[in-house]
């Protein structure tokens, strides 16, 4: 079992405030899940692995020891910490995040991105490729999972596979689905069981696969 660390979670709290940065905002920067950074901020997780713990020393420019507590912060820590527009700081989030374009749906319909509207920008981490885009959900076809008004971040690079959630064009419409293979046949499924209009149906051959889902956000308000 690994070490406890019973100071991480508010180190980490505090490194986070200093720099003005949210706990997601990490995730993405040093490429973890956010649940395991939500974890270790709140405390639930006090023996986290080293694999976990050095890309978050790393990107505060500490030593692993200092993350955990086992040895002081440098003195100069608070001064740098202070200010948190600071060119270093910038370049590095500017290496693990980039921005991509939120689409409007309906004019996504057509499958095509060059001349679709631009709704506004969304952060996602490097991981994502260039191509990657955002759409907000138009139904309820996909609750309880991806529910309306969700942000859906698309990937016309991501490999797509047996059950994974893909954006196929359907009669110049586009929509989300399940993506169900048994072997012989490949079929579109919907979540929402109360959405008779919305029925499971074969991936018929003039239908086009554009993108596979790679991440969700829940809106709140």
């Amino acid at each position: 079992m690994s070490k406890k660390y019973p100071d991480l979670a508010k180190i980490l709290k505090k490194l986070l405030f200093d720099k003005d940065i949210k706990p997601v905002d990490l995730a993405r920067a040093v490429d973890l899940p956010a649940p395991t950074i939500h974890r270790l901020v709140t405390g639930k997780s006090t023996r986290p692995y080293a694999t976990s713990l050095q890309p978050i020393a790393d990107f505060f420019s500490i030593d692993m020891d200092q993350l955990v507590g086992e040895k002081p912060m440098p003195i100069n820590i608070e001064e740098s910490a202070s200010d948190d527009k600071t060119d270093d700081t910038h370049e590095l989030m500017s290496h693990h995040i980039k921005a991509i374009p939120i689409l409007s749906w309906s004019s996504f319909s057509g499958g095509t991105s060059a001349q679709t509207l631009e709704l506004g920008k969304i952060t996602v981490g490097n991981h994502i490729s260039d191509n990657a885009f955002a759409l907000i959900m138009p139904d309820t076809s996909m609750e309880p999972i991806f529910s309306y008004n969700c942000i859906l971040i698309f990937d016309p690079d991501a490999k797509y596979q047996d059950r994974s959630y893909i954006l196929v064009n359907i009669a110049s419409k586009a929509v989300l689905r399940q993506l169900i293979d048994d072997g012989e046949h490949k079929y579109l499924k919907p979540l929402n069981p109360n959405v008779a209009s919305f029925p499971m149906r074969l991936l018929d051959h003039d239908d086009r696969i554009l993108a596979t889902l790679v991440e969700s956000r829940n809106c709140f308000k």
